[in-house]
């Protein structure tokens, strides 16, 4: 008898089991690959001195998983070592380091969700508070913790987030709390759709951090806190978003016991076929980091990136912006006219020392200047054309540091493409770039062929002709299939400053090969 229903026992609990199976088999099951790798070889003419370790390569190994209103997922990423200008070797004690960084469990209601584990999150336009991940940048300051999100009416969504930050491979000494509401005040005070869309939020975020030192009034809790109001009508818009964080002394702004300030103005006004885009920022003591003892490059706890345009072209990209946090005040204006087959954008950034700091509205020496007009052209079904002219202005000293002095210089291109086939095409770039400062003149050219969507080849030269007769060549290509893309190119690399999505680090001389390889998959 007791073997019978053991017997019947073990049967249930394998039917249960296999049931639970089946249902978890249901569920949807994603993921990514992503490794990029350089292989360095010693380049006297640019300068590019090769590590050790002539291989470098970052890798990312992401899985995520979701079943009806649960998700779970893991990251794994491996430096070996990093490539060259990362934030970080990716090595402990001379050995190549490999690690799960990420793990969560998502819950996801109608009303709440809970994320325990490592997280990503944003306050506002991310001024006041940002965790995130850019790896092309080398940054990854995700959470690691618990987010709550509570939606108790349609007009009102809560969020609370408290736990420590990512640094590498660790996490930092110190532990970050924050709450942030977001009210839709239309649906607050009208129950009917209205044309006009009002918005607004309230943020705060403390960063405590143990100090041992002899001070008896060193702040070892940082407060922040915002505001914000958004006004969207049919064919206009405006935000304004102000940031008040409080005494903060660390290294990087030499132990100074101003509070910081940010305010951020966002302007935009459509009709027909015209459009105006106007940007205004000023901020004053806004480096805030996880890690107050941390030097050189470190990993944020809020998101200040460079509101200029964004460039696409080698030329374009040798003076380019990085915010300064410790105190600049500027904008941006951007202006579109759609004239059927053509299109003209006009657009000018400038942003300015504080000559009184502290005082966001007290503009003084410049940093940067960037105006630009550009004519895109469709000619026919198969040519199209780009001309523009940018005017830069770089103080050079202040956004990359040294004793470098200020840069003025004009750039002119041309990007003409040709469509040969339905999914082949031909593209030529010329570009121009003229200065008496710095190393001078500058030309470049691009050729790329596209056989869609599965091929593409191109060869590029930089030519700094003004003084150190040097050519930044490339040749390389890419192939695609299905999901996963493979690329290779054989070339040089120009030290300066790389940016990502108005956010820089800067990276040194190399020469040698370059492989990427993404895979992504959904079962």
């Amino acid at each position: 008898m007791k073997k019978a229903l053991f017997t019947l026992g073990l049967g249930l609990g394998a039917s249960v089991a296999q049931a639970q199976l089946e249902q978890l088999a249901q569920g949807h099951l994603s993921g990514s690959f992503d490794s990029y790798t350089q292989y360095y070889r010693k380049d006297d003419k640019i300068l590019a001195v090769p590590p050790q370790d002539k291989i470098g390569s970052n890798n990312f190994f992401k899985l995520d998983y979701t079943y009806k209103q649960f998700s779970a997922g893991i990251q794994y990423e491996a430096y070996l070592p990093a490539v060259q200008g990362f934030p970080f070797l990716g090595t402990k004690q001379g050995r190549n380091e490999g690690k799960l960084v990420n793990r969560y469990f998502r819950y996801s209601g109608d009303k709440v969700s809970l994320q325990v584990g490592d997280f990503y999150e944003q306050f506002g336009s991310g001024l006041v508070f940002r965790s995130w991940e850019n790896r092309q940048i080398g940054i990854n300051n995700a959470l690691e913790g618990v987010n709550v999100q509570i939606q108790p009416t349609d007009f009102l969504k809560l969020k609370v987030v408290y736990g420590r930050p990512r640094e590498y491979f660790d996490y930092a000494d110190a532990t970050v709390r924050g709450a942030d509401a977001d009210i839709n005040l239309s649906r607050m005070f009208v129950k009917r759709p209205t044309a006009v869309n009002v918005t607004g939020g309230l943020s705060y975020v403390s960063r405590y951090q143990e100090y041992t030192g002899a001070d008896d009034k060193f702040p070892a809790t940082v407060n922040a806190y915002a505001a914000r109001l958004a006004i969207e009508g049919a064919n206009a818009s405006l935000g304004v978003e102000y940031v008040h964080k409080g005494q903060d002394p660390h290294v990087a702004n030499v132990f100074s016991d101003d509070n910081g300030k940010a305010l951020l103005i966002n302007g935009a006004y459509t009709a027909g076929k015209f459009g105006v885009n106007l940007t205004y920022r000023g901020i004053s003591n806004m480096d805030w980091r996880s890690d107050r003892n941390a030097e050189g490059t470190v990993l944020p706890m809020n998101y200040v990136p460079a509101l200029t345009k964004q460039h696409d072209y080698l030329t374009t990209n040798i003076y380019v912006y990085n915010a300064q946090v410790a105190g600049e005040t500027g904008g941006q204006l951007d202006v579109f006219v759609n004239l059927g087959s053509s299109k003209l954008s006009v657009n000018y950034s400038q942003y300015n020392a504080l000559k009184t700091p502290g005082s966001i509205f007290s503009p003084d020496s410049s940093f940067f200047k960037d105006g630009s007009i550009e004519w895109k052209k469709k000619w026919n079904s198969k040519w199209q054309s780009i001309l523009s002219y940018h005017y830069v202005f770089y103080n050079k000293h202040v956004i990359e540091g040294g004793n470098d002095k200020s840069i003025t210089s004009h750039i002119g291109l041309a990007n003409i493409l040709y469509k040969y086939a339905p999914r082949k095409s031909a593209r030529l770039e010329l570009q121009h770039l003229y200065t008496k400062e710095d190393r001078g003149n500058w030309a470049a050219a691009v050729t790329e062929f596209t056989f869609a969507p599965m091929l593409s080849v191109y060869a590029s030269d930089l030519y700094n002709y003004g003084t150190t007769k040097v050519h930044y060549y490339n040749i390389g290509g890419s192939i695609m299939k299905d999901a996963t893309r493979f690329s290779l190119a054989y070339g040089r690399q120009r030290a300066g400053l790389f940016c990502v999505g108005g956010v820089c680090r800067y990276v040194p001389a190399a020469s040698g090969l370059t492989a990427t390889l993404t895979i992504t998959f959904n079962n």
